[in-house]
């Protein structure tokens, strides 16, 4: 019994915090607020900030040049991302049931943190 229990818990756990799949532009755009695209969002921005490190320190290349002390918030980052797409709009309603805010979130980061 207690098994069953501890197995319907961890079965509902999951199921309730997982994402199906990365959300495309047209459901990120959909849905102004979201909690899971915002964990989504704060993982895509770690996963640049440790491929920009790495391509840095393997090839001596940065793309963007973002203070390191400098800490945004998921409400920044939306800003970021919805200023890219509104200015690429174009690009992204071609592409909308693509999951491109990564790619949205990098051209940001280029756009907004340029290297000297």
């Amino acid at each position: 019994m207690i098994i069953k229990l501890l197995t319907l818990s961890v079965l509902l756990i999951s199921t309730s915090t997982s994402y199906g799949s990365p959300p495309s532009v047209d459901d990120y755009l959909k849905q102004d607020k979201n909690e899971l695209h915002d964990m989504y969002i704060y993982g895509l921005e770690s996963g640049l900030e440790w491929a920009q490190e790495h391509t840095y320190t393997k090839n001596s290349i940065e793309f963007f040049c973002k203070p390191g002390d400098l800490v945004l918030s998921s409400s920044q980052l939306r800003s970021l991302i919805n200023k890219e797409i509104q200015e690429n709009n174009s690009f992204y309603i071609k592409y909308k049931d693509a999951p491109l805010l990564g790619l949205a979130l990098r051209n940001a980061y280029i756009e907004n943190f340029p290297c000297q």
